[in-house]
């Protein structure tokens, strides 16, 4: 097995800069990212990247694994009620959680699937196959024929599987194209194995503080040293990144101390996951919303949504490979959720970015400055105010250096 050729051109940028003893951003002319403060806190330039960003574009909604067959799921993370399914033939679909009668919410919402034959109305028992046409009205003699071009079935997102993971557009009529929306990553991420991971824990919370602020900690590898002293610092190289951009998504591995004496003992390249993690850790940013983090031994699947504009919805997946997911290893992972989760996420990451936005409206900031050694928070705003004036053209380019 091979690394993938960006993921493998990131572990050689790597290895290059131990060799040479300069970091890439020492000798990158890049500007420096001046970011308006606005930007975390204007209710309009939230608005418009709901409706620009959280409506239109593919929208990670889970794992594959939590959506098994006969199963629905409620799904209220981004603002739009909505309901997954997958029937009998194992095919994924999204709908409204809305019923066509007198709109009643199906179901409700809850952090594990149900095992349904049908999704029945609490309201009046209208019910509906789990591919959404409708299957049973009661007292349907009650009722005119349904006018033409109208339609009684449930009202459809577009829906697709790809990667272990599933995509939904949570606006009714649009069109879907996951790999045509990753761009070049789609060519990567078979590679990181997420298909074949399972849920362990899932944690949702709210935070006061904009959603960028918590995407910009993991463009960049600029604080570890400081923020995560006493934490994951020990385990990393101060400063030793590489990124490639594919359109608006970034990529980047955050090279681990075993780095060095690999790179200075001239070793190969390491074939599977297991040996790329011991060098670095991989992570993305899939625009607009999710960030990847590939641990040693697991995946934390972060995704979020700005409730407001001072206020964000933080959900984080712990997902796990599917031969470790038995009794004997749930302590294991009990321990290793706790210490992410709460020790470095929430005390330090999240603790972070509540006490940036305490200061925004302050008036001592003008921008928040992104240097050369930050350049991906750069690179994210920046996609972010394109697609903000003109969403249609959002990462013409693709790979970008």
């Amino acid at each position: 097995m091979q690394l993938p050729p960006h993921t493998a051109s990131e572990l050689g940028r790597i290895r290059a800069q131990i060799a040479s003893g300069r970091l890439e951003w020492q000798d990158s002319r890049e500007p420096v990212a001046r970011i308006p403060v606005e930007n975390y806190f204007s209710e309009g330039v939230r608005a418009a990247e709901i409706e620009r960003l959280f409506r239109p574009l593919p929208l990670i909604v889970g794992h594959a694994a939590e959506l098994p067959r006969g199963h629905v799921l409620a799904h209220d993370e981004y603002g739009v009620p909505m309901l997954l399914t997958r029937d009998a033939d194992g095919r994924f679909r999204a709908f409204l959680n809305v019923c066509r009668h007198r709109g009643m919410r199906l179901v409700d919402a809850g952090d594990a699937a149900v095992e349904k034959k049908s999704i029945v109305c609490p309201y009046h028992g209208w019910t509906y196959r789990l591919e959404g046409a409708l299957r049973h009205r009661l007292h349907a003699e009650a009722f005119d024929a349904c006018p033409a071009g109208d339609d009684e079935s449930l009202v459809a997102l577009p829906a697709e599987e790809r990667h272990g993971l599933l995509w939904v557009v949570p606006t009714p009529g649009a069109a879907i194209d996951v790999a045509a929306h990753l761009r070049g990553l789609d060519g990567e991420l078979p590679f990181f194995g997420i298909e074949g991971l399972r849920l362990f824990r899932m944690v949702r919370a709210e935070y006061p503080a904009n959603w960028k602020l918590i995407v910009d900690a993991f463009l960049e590898a600029y604080h570890i040293r400081v923020l995560h002293k006493d934490t994951i610092y020990p385990f990393f190289a101060d400063g030793l990144t590489a990124a490639d951009r594919f359109g608006p998504h970034i990529q980047s591995l955050v090279a681990r101390r075993a780095a060095e004496p690999w790179a200075h003992d001239g070793a190969s390249m390491p074939g599977d996951m297991a040996g790329l993690c011991e060098i670095a850790t991989p992570s993305q940013v899939v625009f607009p919303n999710t960030i990847t983090i590939f641990h040693p031994d697991y995946l934390s699947l972060i995704t979020l949504y700005p409730i407001g504009a001072e206020r964000l919805s933080w959900t984080h997946r712990m997902l796990i490979p599917a031969d470790r997911a038995t009794p004997d290893w749930s302590p294991h992972w009990e321990k290793t959720f706790r210490l992410i989760e709460e020790g470095v996420f929430q005390k330090e990451d999240i603790a972070c970015a509540i006490g940036i936005q305490r200061g925004m409206r302050s008036g001592a900031n003008r921008h928040l400055v992104a240097g050369r050694a930050e350049q991906g928070v750069g690179w994210f705003h920046g996609d972010v105010a394109s697609s903000l004036r003109d969403p249609a053209g959002l990462g013409r380019a693709d790979e970008r250096p």
